[in-house]
């Protein structure tokens, strides 16, 4: 097989959901690791749902992504980047749902497909506090979404899971427990009660605004997964640390706590997720080894796998993938 692929062979290479299949050298295949590629399981996506939410008096547009079969499926509502969509991470949903995953995907108030842009005029806590009411009302109408949407068997309430990329990795953990800080100071959880776990891909960490306790209310198990090109921005004009991302792994309080970072991967995994086109180039192996490593923490703490976890605390993670990827582990082994 020839590496060396161009731009528009690697994007229809990710697209058509090979996405384990290019490598980075000209070196011999690299060892799989733990389902980087597609699943057994065919997939369904039905596009949009319209529901809308009285207090906020607007529509929420969602889309649900699950495989073929009967339920009840574990399910993940996944948050967005900013000024993104729910139609921008078939790349990561897909995956998921191809290994026996169900995820709801929003369209939250911030989105450039919804007419918002860096200069729209909507106040901030309109926009913050949007993203966390979307997420709650998923929350709050699983069986009523599995209805419209079609799920046969529905949605399995005991295994819930919320994540989210970059800004939605804030939604996240908004609702995973991470208190917000209100207008008038005061802290506010709006921690929902289904939320077994959270996945973090290109989150946040500590920065104004969040009160650095906080961070010790989340205490689901936690997955965080950023690379190496990812500095991280607050609005400040200060790019940190590529570790900055890893927060949800570094200080969130829970007991079980996983974190993957991959060699020379961006925030946008090369254009393949959140913004198309943009970042470095495609990716496609760097989400491969990001989407497998989460489809193990899915399976070791929602399924309980003994498998997954033992490959999650126990492998060789930077020779399995030919040096890319490097994992963490705080908590029970």
């Amino acid at each position: 097989m020839n590496l060396k692929l161009d731009r528009r062979m690697m994007l229809a290479l990710a697209t058509a959901g090979l996405v384990g299949s290019a490598a980075r050298s000209s070196r011999a295949a690299l060892p799989r690791g733990y389902k980087p590629e597609a699943g057994p399981a065919r997939t369904t996506s039905v596009p949009e749902l319209v529901f809308r939410i009285e207090d906020q008096a607007k529509d929420l547009r969602i889309k649900v992504t699950f495989p073929q079969g009967r339920g009840p499926f574990t399910v993940l509502a996944f948050s967005h980047g900013a000024l993104s969509s729910k139609d921008l991470y078939d790349l990561v949903a897909n995956h998921w749902a191809s290994h026996g995953y169900a995820t709801i995907l929003p369209t939250h108030l911030d989105s450039e497909s919804l007419g918002y842009s860096v200069r729209s005029s909507l106040p901030r806590d309109k926009v913050f506090l949007g993203r966390i009411g979307d997420m709650r009302f998923i929350f709050d109408h699983l069986a009523e979404i599995a209805q419209r949407a079609g799920v046969p068997g529905g949605f399995d309430k005991k295994r819930v899971a919320v994540a989210g990329h970059s800004f939605g990795g804030w939604t996240a953990l908004n609702l995973a427990g991470l208190p917000v800080t209100m207008a008038d100071g005061t802290q506010k959880s709006f921690a929902h009660p289904l939320v077994k776990a959270l996945v973090a891909y290109n989150g946040i960490g500590a920065m104004a605004g969040i009160d650095l306790a906080g961070w010790s209310k989340v205490r689901v198990p936690v997955f965080a997964v950023t690379g190496t090109r990812d500095p991280g921005g607050t609005g400040d004009g200060v790019l940190r640390h590529w570790r900055w991302r890893m927060g949800a792994l570094d200080l969130a309080g829970s007991k079980d706590r996983f974190g993957l970072w991959v060699d020379g991967a961006d925030h946008y995994w090369g254009g393949l997720i959140c913004r198309m086109g943009a970042g470095g180039p495609p990716d496609p192996e760097g989400l491969a080894i990001a989407n497998g490593c989460s489809t193990a923490f899915l399976d070791a703490v929602l399924k309980k796998d003994k498998a997954a976890r033992r490959f999650l605390t126990t492998s060789d993670f930077p020779a399995i993938t030919d040096g890319r990827g490097f994992t963490e582990h705080y908590g029970r082994s």
